[in-house]
């Protein structure tokens, strides 16, 4: 079964990322491929460097920052290959970034695809895009939500999509925080809002204005909410 690790930021606890926190992040990197069960992560750039996209009456609402304030925020995933939800959660409670914030596990459908990603294309840039859901719009209202299948297709073939999946719904979510050396394991995702993550891609576009407009052209954009992110490589500081 395949997992989603969202990495969840507390900015209160930064100053816990230290030496030791960059060492053991490191080891844990290279001990989930060293295990085979690590299929793909990155960090993301800070939320200041995220885009939120969606479409009202017609409209392109594009605003600066991430889809929803919390003082926890998005700031990287990992996929794991686990034999359980259980498994998942025993690695997430070994990173790092459950010291400094939180980690949301959320399961993927049996059916999703394969997952390993290419090394970029030369001028290109890897996003991840976050598919939310929007409070504001009546839930019945997705009743009539266009198939995404076309979207996918049409992506997957100009070479924009590398992989995406829909989550397993956040009830089923399970969130890991390590306080005092203690991992504390909830229920839910990791932040109490009504917007919620339900899906994501991951996009490789020559700017941001490429990866807008994927986004604008997801079924989501027009009754929830798209969040665009790109990668921050781990060769730089």
């Amino acid at each position: 079964m395949r997992y989603m690790l969202i990495h969840a930021a507390d900015p209160e606890l930064a100053s816990k990322w230290d030496d030791e926190a960059q060492a053991s992040f490191s080891s844990w990197i290279e001990e989930t491929i060293r295990s085979g069960v690590n299929l793909q992560g990155s960090r993301l750039r800070p939320t200041t460097d995220a885009t939120t996209v969606k479409i009202r009456d017609g409209e392109l609402i594009i605003t600066d920052g991430p889809f929803v304030e919390t003082k926890e925020q998005v700031a990287g995933y990992d996929l794991l290959e686990c034999a359980s939800v259980d498994e998942a959660v025993r690695w997430a409670g070994r990173h790092p970034s459950s010291w400094v914030g939180a980690i949301e596990v959320r399961a993927l459908p049996e059916r999703a695809p394969a997952a390993p990603l290419p090394e970029p294309g030369e001028g290109k840039i890897q996003y991840l895009m976050l598919v939310c859901t929007d409070p504001a719009v009546d839930a019945r209202e997705f009743d009539r939500i266009e198939p995404v299948d076309p979207w996918v297709a049409d992506t997957d073939g100009r070479g924009i999509r590398l992989y995406g999946s829909e989550l397993e719904p956040p009830g089923s979510a399970r969130t890991v925080r390590v306080r005092d050396s203690r991992a504390i394991v909830t229920d839910g995702p990791f932040a109490e809002t009504k917007e919620q993550i339900a899906g994501f891609d991951v996009l490789e576009c020559a700017d941001l204005d490429e990866a807008i407009e994927a986004a604008r052209r997801h079924p989501m954009a027009r009754l929830g909410v798209l969040e665009v992110r790109p990668f921050w490589p781990f060769e730089e500081d």
